[in-house]
């Protein structure tokens, strides 16, 4: 992906929950332009490529100072807020310390995305593309995984409360001392060479992962909250 493409592909990351709205549609295409005429600038005096793209996202702000100047009302801004990431191609979009409650990213194509510090609480991937995602200190709580693709993706210390993961490929994928904290659920899940060695969870999740292919050595069952 050339760095025009990645301009594009990060406005488009800022302003797809508003993608239903005209004014959010147009705004997102007057800022790409801005962008990669700045791009341009920045190349034209000699920087690098990378150097260029890292001084024009820079120039951007604060996301929220952007959407002020939409001027939505309230009713499109209350329908906005939802946070609808579904079907739209979104691979290796910068989810990096967003929180994103309710958020549905439903039949998308998610592949290498960053969600590290993340706040997922609530949020469905149904469906999806996250192969190569990282889910990195990020709150899964009640956070639901249908039918998708984890093929490669890092899970690394994250809050897991009432996660449900269910019909999806986690062959491989390793989950070695994550702490599940109370009522995780797998259903239906192709589970072979899944790594749980030295994971704390509760009788529950332990029940639910025994009679799979996952590795459950130095598991540890808790009782009660953690």
């Amino acid at each position: 992906m050339n760095k025009n493409e990645q301009l594009k592909a990060y406005v488009h990351t800022i302003f797809a929950p508003y993608q239903d709205i005209k004014s959010a549609n147009e705004f997102e295409e007057e800022l790409l332009q801005n962008l990669l005429e700045k791009y341009s600038e920045h190349k034209q005096n000699g920087y690098s490529d990378q150097d260029a793209y890292q001084m024009t996202i820079d120039s951007v702000g604060d996301v929220s100072e952007l959407i002020d100047t939409l001027n939505l009302s309230y009713n499109e801004l209350e329908e906005a807020i939802q946070m609808n990431f579904s079907k739209q191609r979104l691979t290796d979009s910068d989810f990096q310390s967003v929180s994103v409650h309710d958020g549905k990213f439903n039949y998308s194509n998610l592949k290498r995305s960053d969600f590290s510090n993340s706040d997922l609480k609530n949020s469905t991937f149904k469906g999806s593309d996250l192969t190569e995602c990282t889910f990195e200190n990020a709150n899964l709580t009640k956070t639901l995984f249908r039918n998708s693709n984890l093929n490669k993706v890092t899970f690394n210390n994250c809050i897991y409360v009432g996660t449900y993961f269910k019909r999806c490929n986690l062959t491989g994928l390793v989950f070695d001392g994550e702490t599940f904290r109370s009522n995780v659920q797998f259903r239906g899940n192709d589970l072979k060479k899944a790594d749980f060695n030295g994971a704390t969870m509760d009788q529950l999740t332990y029940n639910f992962l025994k009679a799979s292919d996952a590795d459950l050595s130095n598991v540890i069952i808790h009782k009660g909250g953690l």
